[in-house]
């Protein structure tokens, strides 16, 4: 089957998938009651909202500059800022952010793709290090122990990784082609120039801890914009859950997914479809907003490596 074709029935069954998704809450949900949730949210907690995606935007681009600069490669903040916003749109249609790759085409007469792609894995690493402490925080302080030992040991499996890739000089799979070993050593070499900086390494670990953060906080001023006061420490316990849940490669940009983790996580704070308009407004200012204010970026770039 060729790679295109193959593209197609993927990309079309991941649309299946969100649009069955959807079906299933609004056979439980009243798609109306939901409607006036969101056209009742406070607009002032929405503008809030939209200047904490740009702060993560703003945050993500230095993060990136800094991975990038690890790797040897220095450029402008501009030049990050036109790679970040460029790759939104095809991060936000498609599943658990594989859009992401789309910077190894950008950069392929820059950088080496296998680096760049060793700068997305180590992105992805951070994030979700960075998600599992902040759970494991708030988890603690809602005293969810049998949770929190959960996160504890995930935070551990994740520094043992950082470890291996310290130190590890050489990696080899069995029974794996010579070009995929390769590959790996080139994605574990990415990962070894990171953690033998410690600059780079608390430098790339406080903006993912951050960019995190905003999300969290963000999501506060989604529950304030539809009426709803949940307490930080369930906020901080529960998000970083639903957002996992949604990095699950089975719908699109994890909508449907996500939206059901946070009617489940936060049932005993609000109705369904209070926390399904919550849900929604997540969706559309971490992701198609963004999209939108990115497809000129993407535009240029492409024009630009085409």
């Amino acid at each position: 089957m060729k790679k295109p074709f193959r593209s197609a029935i993927t990309n079309i069954l991941v649309l299946a998938v969100t649009a069955l998704v959807f079906y299933l809450l609004f056979t439980r949900i009243d798609f109306f009651a939901v409607l006036d949730v969101l056209l009742a949210s406070n607009p002032l907690w929405l503008v809030v909202a939209l200047l904490l995606s740009l702060l993560s935007v703003a945050v993500t681009t230095k993060r990136w500059q800094t991975l990038l600069k690890t790797l040897g490669y220095a450029f402008r903040y501009k030049e990050s800022l036109y790679l970040i916003l460029g790759s939104l749109p095809l991060s936000s249609i498609t599943p658990a952010k594989a859009g992401d790759v789309i910077k190894a085409y950008y950069l392929k007469d820059k950088v080496p793709s296998v680096k760049t792609i060793g700068a997305v894995v180590a992105e992805r690493t951070f994030d979700v290090f960075s998600l599992v402490l902040l759970s494991l925080i708030g988890m603690l302080f809602r005293q969810r122990y049998e949770l929190a030992s959960i996160a504890f040991i995930m935070l551990v499996c994740i520094i043992v990784i950082f470890v291996l890739a310290r130190f590890t000089t050489r990696f080899r799979l069995p029974l794996i082609k010579d070009l995929w070993n390769e590959r790996i050593q080139d994605l574990i070499l990415s990962l070894r120039l990171l953690t033998g900086s410690k600059t780079a390494f608390s430098t790339v670990l406080s903006y993912s801890l951050l960019i995190w953060f905003i999300s969290i906080a963000q999501t506060l001023t989604f529950f304030y914009a539809v009426g709803l006061d949940i307490p930080l420490a369930v906020t901080l316990a529960n998000v970083p859950i639903a957002i996992f849940i949604g990095l699950i490669p089975v719908t699109l940009g994890g909508m449907g997914t996500r939206d059901a983790a946070i009617i489940f996580l936060f049932s005993e704070f609000a109705s369904p479809e209070q926390l399904l308009g919550v849900g929604i407004l997540f969706s559309i200012f971490r992701y198609w907003l963004l999209s939108l204010i990115g497809i000129p970026f993407m535009r240029k770039m492409m024009s630009k490596t085409g």
